[in-house]
């Protein structure tokens, strides 16, 4: 993604939180607030008067009243029809999420989610995509909640019922890997193929690796190894999306491809975004909410230091996204001989954490690898 030209700008407010604290979070653990929309309407008119040096506003503005999980506080009808009021036209979108938690125990929500996903879907279908670790004891422990494996399933009756069609993602950890199979017989039990077509959708469900940053950095011991592939039953690999192809390659064997790659990290997301949270601290959506990606907070530095920060990338974690060579990232915080399983990006992330804890600790300048402990000749 190239350097943003203040064409169009999401912004992203944490007015409630989220029921989960999920152990892959990629945003991490964050506290839930209760943010006003008094609030909420202050921070929106201040990005809208916003102007550069020259004189010019962003183009298009789009303001969320959430950055975690959607639909979280009961007035979201209300919500929902602040964030089209404030946002510039065609700004608002509603994307494949909504909230479980909500849908297990709102009988209306479902309803009026596919009700607003015929105006406002991403990509004109209605889908929502829903997060599994396993079983019950295994998905408890991913969403870090009792009771979210039952919330998933009666969520998925009732979109079903709505006419939306579930997508089960299914992230994949060393204690989820014993279940696998009997993961599969639900789906089929629950005739979720042909539920779907009845209503004129198309069930999917993938496996995935979860991105060791944020929360997903506390449990990267759970990533899978080269040898645990052969323990994923081929008859959940027939059925998902893309079978095991999101796995990646070994440690090891990226840490050889890196060791001459000579390029900047050069993280990015597909839309430009800025997330604020509970405490009005604000961060670039490129990465993990952390200290070294701050671009400042809203109420002490004001909006004018925020947006220039995210324009200029001065924060040191954007910096560094820019100018550390991968080579060097591998060479510091590599682990010669992991067989840990990793897409080439999502190790790249881990490297970006570790180097931003060293980075915040006043060790940028030393060596390290995982857990912080010096690391020799890699």
């Amino acid at each position: 993604m190239e350097k943003w030209n203040m064409e169009q700008l999401g912004v992203a407010v944490d007015m409630a939180g989220c029921p989960n604290n999920c152990q892959h979070c990629w945003l991490g653990k964050q506290k839930n607030g209760s943010m006003s929309v008094c609030e909420f309407r202050n921070i929106a008119t201040q990005f809208k008067e916003w102007k550069d040096e020259n004189g010019n506003a962003i183009t298009k503005l789009g303001f969320s009243t959430w950055h975690r999980e959607p639909d979280f506080r009961d007035d979201y009808r209300e919500l929902w029809e602040l964030e089209k009021e404030l946002s510039s036209p065609g700004m608002v979108k509603r994307f494949e999420l909504l909230s479980i938690w909500r849908l297990a125990r709102d009988e209306s929500y479902a309803k009026w989610a596919a009700d607003v996903f015929q105006t406002h879907a991403e990509n004109g279908v209605a889908t929502c995509q829903i997060s599994f670790f396993g079983m019950e004891e295994v998905t408890d422990w991913g969403v870090n909640r009792k009771g979210a494996f039952k919330d998933s399933i009666l969520a998925t009756n009732r979109l079903i019922e709505a006419g939306i069609a579930p997508r089960w993602q299914l992230f994949a950890t060393k204690r989820g890997l014993g279940g696998y199979d009997q993961f599969t017989r639900m789906i089929h039990e629950l005739d979720l193929f042909k539920r779907c077509e009845a209503i004129g959708r198309e069930f999917e469900v993938f496996i995935n690796c979860f991105s060791p940053e944020g929360n997903g950095y506390l449990i990267d011991s759970e990533t899978l190894e080269e040898g645990d592939l052969s323990k994923i039953p081929q008859g959940l690999i027939d059925i998902c999306r893309d079978g095991i192809e999101n796995f990646g390659k070994p440690e090891y064997v990226l840490l050889d491809e890196m060791a001459n790659d000579n390029s900047p990290p050069n993280l990015s997301a597909n839309m430009y975004y800025i997330s604020i949270n509970a405490d009005y601290d604000a961060y670039p959506n490129i990465a993990e909410i952390a200290p070294w990606w701050r671009l400042g907070n809203i109420k002490t530095d004001g909006v004018d230091a925020i947006i220039r920060a995210y324009r200029d990338e001065i924060t040191p974690g954007m910096k560094a996204n820019h100018t550390i060579h991968v080579s060097e990232l591998a060479r510091r915080y590599g682990v010669k001989g992991s067989k840990k399983l990793y897409d080439k990006s999502d190790l790249v992330c881990r490297f970006m954490h570790q180097w931003g804890v060293d980075f915040m600790e006043g060790k940028q300048g030393r060596t390290y690898g995982m857990k912080g402990q010096p690391t020799a000749n890699l």
